[in-house]
């Protein structure tokens, strides 16, 4: 890794992860998507409460789980002013997981409906809870915290993979450093993988399996990558429902990667091979969904109702269809960019930004589809998961209109985050269609248009939480309560944004000296491959 990997992407990843790292204090313990009932469904494993996996149904809300936040659950109210309260206690003397009432189920209407979900990440994050001494009785605000530091860490190869995809692809220099550099652009991107969610881990097997598809549509049909890529997906569909794509998405790469012609082998048997074995690499991750449909009659039973509840249709497009489909647009695009934690739906800065950033993509997908910045197949099964996790999507919130009139429900932008590596390179690849001495100002775009959407990403998060009554004059004041809430020594987010800037610095001088020096942006290559897959010699 260290050889195929160049210093100027791992220092987009320390960056990245710094900035991961940092949302973990900005946004208080519970305000993100589900977070207490990922958190709690953890701690319920981790004391083998929910081991073997409940029924639909049955599992409800433990009450300690209480213990590790201290501010509202669901839509806030308004400005929090978090600066101005006085009634947390001080760090390492705030209330456990027992002291809260441990595992008691809160009983109903507190029901648990992430049970619907297969069990791997749970059990990754209980294991990650069991490393804590007496995790039960230690302030459960920290115990928390580990758990979204380790959800941080888990994604911190993103970047990684998405240069990895980006130079298997073949793009010309310095595009896969563009490339490694896009999870920048989306701060609810950063702010997810600084949460507890199962999103995490499903992005990051998805993440991974988009490299191996890369290696499927550039060649290598080897059983090898077939069996990786089965084993990624295995893993995946006992993550999340969104991996039933992930089969589809595997047959179609080597459809297309079967029809081109190949110096060596026979491409349609080598291709049926490949499918095959990562047939066969799916079956254990395969099993769980076909265990729900032998249990419960379905492949995805409710996670708080014993039978599915009743979806048939009462409204139609007549009765709202058209303010369903104009909230379904409007909250897949921020909420995949930014996001409004209080709900408003505010036009502000950092929503107009998000509509920046997709004009961009979009410039971007276009630019590639059209003059060929990648094959043309290859671009589409690329972005092949995009509009599958979208369609997936609207089917279940037209669902939920249909049966109740709810214009609002499942309308999450974070839904799409599993395609957001193969969505980032075909756009980057779009890049090709500009002068090679163009390029070289990609990476710097990127970053002034990352800047500007976080800055108006951070002030709405700072004005919502932290701020006084007196707004920004009271700054400081709303820092330090920051440091006074964070379960983690002050000194450990010092290290973090200490090592996040000196990364950033190092970055910027490499961006600057990279697009003012003369000749080709260079690179570094990995060692000598085989000559079928051998790619453009680059230079470090």
């Amino acid at each position: 890794m260290r050889r195929a990997v160049p210093a100027v992407v791992w220092l987009i990843a320390a960056v990245h992860l710094a900035v991961a790292l940092a949302q973990t204090a900005v946004f208080p313990n519970a305000r993100s998507p589900d977070e207490r009932q990922q958190v709690d469904l953890v701690l319920q494993v981790a004391a083998g409460e929910a081991w073997p996996w409940p029924d639909p149904g049955t599992a409800f809300i433990t009450a300690g789980t209480d213990a590790g936040y201290f501010v509202p659950l669901d839509r806030l109210p308004g400005r929090q002013h978090l600066a101005e309260r006085d009634d947390v206690p001080p760090r390492g003397e705030r209330p456990s997981y027992t002291d809260s009432g441990g595992d008691t189920s809160l009983g109903e209407p507190a029901y648990n409906q992430l049970i619907q979900h297969p069990p791997l990440y749970y059990l990754l994050g209980a294991a990650v809870v069991s490393l804590v001494p007496d995790w039960e009785d230690q302030p459960l605000d920290a115990v928390w915290m580990a758990l979204r530091w380790g959800n941080a860490l888990l994604t911190a190869v993103l970047p990684i993979l998405l240069f990895l995809t980006a130079r298997r692809l073949r793009l010309p220099a310095p595009l896969p450093v563009v490339a490694a550099a896009t999870p920048l652009l989306v701060p609810e991107l950063t702010h997810i993988e600084s949460s507890v969610n199962n999103d995490t881990l499903l992005i990051v097997l998805f993440a991974a399996a988009t490299y191996l598809v890369a290696r499927v549509l550039t060649g290598d049909l080897g059983w090898r990558t077939g069996a990786l890529l089965g084993g990624v997906t295995s893993l995946a569909l006992l993550t999340k429902g969104f991996a039933l794509l992930l089969p589809a998405w595997i047959v179609l790469a080597y459809a297309v990667a079967a029809v081109r012609p190949r110096r060596h082998g026979d491409g349609l048997r080598d291709a049926l091979r490949g499918v095959l074995v990562a047939g066969a690499a799916c079956v254990p991750g395969a099993l769980w969904w076909l265990r729900n449909r032998v249990e419960y009659g379905t492949l995805q039973p409710h996670g708080t109702h014993a039978e599915p509840p009743d979806l048939t249709p009462v409204y139609g497009w007549s009765d709202g269809g058209w303010d369903w489909l104009s909230r379904f647009a409007e909250r897949m695009v921020t909420l995949f960019f930014v996001n409004d934690h209080d709900s408003s739906r505010s036009l502000d800065a950092s929503w107009w930004l998000a509509r920046i950033a997709l004009v961009v993509l979009l410039a971007g997908i276009v630019a590639a589809l059209v003059h060929r910045g990648l094959p043309r197949a290859s671009a589409l099964v690329l972005l092949f998961p995009i509009p599958a996790l979208a369609g997936i999507v609207a089917r279940g919130s037209w669902e939920q209109f249909a049966a109740f009139g709810d214009t609002a429900a499942a309308q999450q932008g974070r839904y799409l985050f599993p395609g957001v590596v193969g969505l980032m390179v075909v756009a980057v690849a779009g890049l090709t269609a500009l002068p090679v001495a163009w390029r070289r100002w990609a990476l710097p775009g990127l970053f002034v248009l990352a800047v500007a959407i976080h800055t108006a990403f951070w002030h709405d998060v700072w004005t919502l939480y932290w701020l006084p009554s007196d707004g920004w004059g009271g700054i400081g004041g709303a820092v330090e309560a920051m440091a006074f809430w964070y379960p983690f020594p002050p000194a450990l987010l010092g290290v973090v944004l200490v090592g996040g800037l000196v990364a950033a610095g190092f970055l910027v001088r490499w961006t600057v000296r990279a697009a003012a020096a003369p000749g080709p942006v260079a690179v570094a290559a990995p060692g000598p491959v085989p000559p079928a897959e051998r790619l453009p010699e680059v230079v470090g």
